[in-house]
């Protein structure tokens, strides 16, 4: 009964602070950006690191995560470095 009640409590918990998350990037302009700034770094230093891959480190990587764009940016950072 008691591990019940904390469960509701946690689910709870989990809920209004979705509401409360929803709520805030849906009314607060300048909170919605910092999110869409950060969500654009994260791109940007994740495609910087698939141009400093090697080839084979590139295709485990899209192997474990299952992303063929991975082999993809690869091959098109490489023809940009030859000029193509």
């Amino acid at each position: 009964m008691r591990s019940k009640i904390i469960a509701a409590i946690i689910a709870s918990a989990s809920v209004a602070a979705g509401v409360f998350v929803g709520y805030k990037a849906v009314t607060d302009q300048e909170f919605r950006g910092r999110i869409t700034r950060g969500a654009k770094d994260v791109y940007q230093t994740s495609k910087k690191k698939v141009g400093d891959m090697t080839e084979d480190v590139a295709v485990r990587t899209a192997q474990m995560t299952k992303n063929p764009k991975i082999n993809q940016e690869w091959v098109e950072n490489q023809w940009d470095a030859l000029g193509y």
